[in-house]
């Protein structure tokens, strides 16, 4: 008596189809990486700590003298209008410094005095050792 079935069905997963979605989801994520721009590239002298706060408000002065808020390039006597512009509606007033260790120190202090001129709050961008 063969009562046994002749045509088995395979039950198993093929894994071509995971490992496609797998390097479509990588695609995707290094090209939304690659569009994410976080200010302007500045080399940024060290510090024994850091701070991890999030201010809304970055102001870039770069090695060659250019300033950037929110990685808009102004003219430095625009600076501090755009400045206010920007922390117009905002509860926080910080303002995120990032200058590059090459600008001299002289730049760094005004944008410091203008901000204590303003009350708003300072914090200066640094990498850690």
């Amino acid at each position: 008596m063969g009562l046994s079935q002749r045509n088995k069905i395979n039950v198993s997963a093929g894994m071509s189809s995971m490992t496609d979605l797998v390097f479509l989801l990588l695609i995707f994520f290094i090209i939304i990486s690659t569009l994410v721009k976080n200010g302007v590239n500045v080399e940024l002298p060290s510090s024994e700590s850091s701070t991890s706060a999030n201010p809304s408000t970055i102001v870039s002065v770069t090695k060659d003298g250019k300033y950037h808020v929110n990685s808009k390039e102004v003219n430095k006597e625009d600076v501090k209008y755009e400045l206010s512009k920007a922390l117009l509606n905002q509860e926080k007033k910080v303002v995120y410094l990032q200058i590059d260790e090459a600008v001299p120190t002289g730049s760094t202090v005004e944008l410091i005095g203008m901000a204590k001129a303003n009350d708003w709050k300072v914090m200066i961008g640094a990498n850690k050792k």
